[in-house]
């Protein structure tokens, strides 16, 4: 019998005893400290910088970014730790914005922020949504080496000190989540952010291959925004890393680069899985609500799962998707049935996850995949992917779909788990 998370619930199916069946999890937390005690640890003892008491004068006035809902990071853990320590330093509660660096993602509701951010927190503290097509609410700071023109909200360019409470994550195009994408996109201009997407594209429309999972080098992604943070306040970092289980299992805190890369090296640790071989199949959930709250955030899952799937294989994707695609316009990229002629579509009028429709594409040419969600089935087969509503009704059709089966894997959260492909005499690799 297997589980798989599925929005708030999951789906269970019983496997093939003909499948060699490998699991592949990111670990557990294993007994010792509480994540209230991590989080607090961290705080305490931050990399690179001074105290966060230190850091901050009476005078300030201070902002806070954290996530959205699409982002699980325990923020009604973290934010009263911070804000505890903001009152310590005696600045009073008028000079405190919570700003959500949403990025390019819908604004939410207000039972969604008190869900967020709890009730107590929400009503006594300003609290604002970031909205990145609002231009006129972001102010003009700089231009990157690589041509990217930088605006932020006005919120964070008038504010004496930023405190980013986020978690650390891989991240399929940009190399690693949090840290400085907190800036860039989460608090950005659309026009900001479109700018930096886009140069996840070869002049061809190909989706470079530098820009993936847990890699730095030559992605100009994350590298564009590593250079934008000179444009940012001055800034103090703090951040969750959770387990398989979704619970605290690590934290940094302190310098904005500082402490983030050695959040990315824990990271790398907990999460990057090395496999001998790809697998005939390979079954994924995101790990359940949030991660599979929409397409767009699903999609980090399945790609992790073609990391690990042979050409022509067959993936089974387990993902709610309750709220939809989560970009208006991701569908009408599917309408160009020819490969060259949606790549020349997106690079000559480029919008948000234009790099996305591309990206699925590839996968949907290299494998089969079964997609389990609550989308409309004729949605699905527009993205090229095979619609069924059920973990049992996936395994039967991928029965036909595979003369025989050598290898499976399940990816029991592939939101957080980057397999890698190793040989037997490398000690390491990254992707």
């Amino acid at each position: 019998m297997i589980e798989l998370r599925y929005g708030f619930s999951s789906q269970t199916a019983i496997l093939p005893q003909d499948w060699q069946v490998q699991k592949l999890r990111v670990p557990s937390a294993e007994g010792g400290q509480s994540g209230v005690s991590l989080l607090l640890h961290a705080l305490e003892n931050p990399i690179d910088t001074s105290s966060l008491e230190t850091f901050l004068r009476v005078e300030d006035s201070v902002v806070l970014l954290v996530p959205d809902k699409t982002r699980l990071c325990y923020l009604d853990l973290m934010l009263p730790l911070v804000l505890g320590k903001i009152h310590s330093a005696g600045i009073e509660r008028g000079r405190i914005t919570i700003l959500v660096a949403s990025g390019t993602h819908a604004r939410m509701s207000e039972v969604e922020m008190i869900a967020l951010l709890g009730e107590d927190i929400f009503h006594s503290y300003r609290i604002v949504q970031h909205q990145a097509k609002e231009e006129d609410q972001c102010m003009y700071v700089g231009r990157t080496c690589f041509g990217t023109d930088i605006s932020l909200n006005r919120i964070v360019t008038t504010a004496d000190k930023v405190i980013v409470i986020g978690t650390i994550v891989h991240h399929y195009f940009a190399g690693y989540g949090g840290g400085a994408k907190m800036f860039v996109p989460g608090v950005a201009s659309y026009s900001t952010a479109v700018q930096n997407h886009r140069r996840t594209l070869d002049t061809d429309g190909t989706f470079l291959d530098a820009c993936r999972d847990g890699n730095l080098e030559g992605n100009e992604v994350i590298l564009d925004i590593y250079d934008a943070m000179r444009f940012f306040p001055p800034t103090f970092y703090f951040a969750s890393i959770l387990d398989g289980d979704g619970k605290v299992a690590a934290s940094v805190a302190g310098d904005l680069a500082a402490a983030h890369q050695v959040g990315c090296r824990i990271v790398d640790e907990m999460y990057l899985r090395p496999i001998s071989s790809k697998a005939d199949v390979t079954l994924v959930s995101a790990g359940g609500w949030p991660r599979d709250i929409n397409f767009i955030q699903a999609h980090k899952a399945l790609h992790r799962a073609h990391y690990a799937t042979k050409d022509g294989g067959v993936i089974i994707c387990v993902t709610e998707c309750a709220e939809g695609i989560g970009n208006d316009s991701f569908l009408s990229w599917f309408q160009y049935s020819s490969d060259e002629e949606m790549k020349r579509m997106v690079l000559n009028h480029y919008s948000m996850n234009g790099h996305t429709a591309i990206a699925l594409r590839k996968k949907t040419r290299q494998h089969k995949i079964i997609f389990v969600s609550s989308l409309p089935d004729d949605t699905v087969q527009l993205l090229g992917m095979i619609p069924m509503h059920s973990l049992k009704q996936a395994l039967n059709r991928a029965a036909t779909l595979l003369s025989k089966y050598t290898q499976s894997f399940i990816l029991e959260n592939g939101s957080l788990l980057v397999p890698v492909v190793q040989s037997k005499t490398e000690s390491s690799t990254r992707l």
